[in-house]
């Protein structure tokens, strides 16, 4: 009985990426491109609970797991940066000996590199834009 109760939660544990409902509602999501969300799929799919800050993945590898061109992929990790889903921790290189890709955090889970709590960026993403006009046109009394 115990034995088929394991066996239930491996099966129910199962690796998977979850993307909760408020991220997939927020202006910032909404706004990507569809490249751009198949690699936040991919990145959010290399987090295994404890590497967050430390989720290697080149633009290389970008493109062949989404079957996409390298300046694609290239544009979406910058546009996935700018929305603020996530942050570049370690820079990769070919200049080293040893190829190095780039390190990435996800910004809506803690960092396990530095502790640092989720900043969840991308959530005041259009916020800036609409603060930028105000609400009341400035009146100029004689």
């Amino acid at each position: 009985m115990v034995a088929k109760r394991r066996l239930l939660n491996k099966r129910l544990d199962a690796p998977h990426v979850r993307l909760y409902r408020w991220l997939l509602d927020s202006p910032a999501y909404l706004s990507l491109s569809c490249p751009a969300r198949a690699v936040l799929v991919e990145i959010a799919r290399s987090y295994d609970g404890y590497n967050n800050g430390r989720i290697a993945l080149s633009v290389r590898r970008a493109a062949e797991r989404c079957n996409i061109a390298r300046g694609t992929a290239s544009r979406a990790l910058d546009e996935l940066q700018e929305r603020g889903f996530i942050e570049c921790v370690t820079q990769g290189s070919f200049s080293r000996k040893v190829q190095h890709a780039s390190e990435w955090r996800l910004t809506f889970w803690k960092c396990d590199v530095t502790g640092e709590l989720a900043s969840k960026k991308f959530m005041s993403w259009g916020r800036e834009k609409q603060n930028a006009v105000s609400k009341y046109p400035a009146t100029v009394s004689n």
